[in-house]
């Protein structure tokens, strides 16, 4: 029996997918109530919800997750309409320059924070 060569990697891809998704909604349903509970919301009060480390981590992991799943919801959208090769891996690094520079403003934001 022949297998699809690219069948193991789709289904990681539908599993880290899936993972960040859950992820993402977790973190969004304990920011919102965290948020809530702080009182008004002003800007110091935005500082002191991200001051902790673990809100630090726990917001940087949030966008990480929001960028894989952004790149693999992208990453179908160009195998399935871009069908010059060129043009399909130049939007792969732009894309990819874009993300890692949203990471690492994130990361910055994020430490930046005392």
């Amino acid at each position: 029996m022949r297998q699809v060569a690219g069948a193991r990697r789709g289904l990681d891809m539908w599993l880290v997918q899936r993972a960040s998704a859950v992820y993402m909604a977790v973190f969004l349903i304990v920011f919102l109530a965290l948020a809530l509970t702080a009182g008004p919301l002003d800007y110091a009060a935005w500082r002191g919800l991200f001051a902790p480390l673990a809100m630090k981590v726990a917001g940087l992991i949030f966008v990480a997750a929001l960028l894989a799943h952004a790149w693999i919801g992208l990453r179908e959208i160009f195998i399935d309409y871009v069908h010059f090769l060129v043009a399909r891996l130049a939007l792969y690094l732009a894309f990819a320059a874009l993300y890692l520079g949203c990471l690492i403003w994130a990361v910055d934001i994020l430490w930046s924070v005392q």
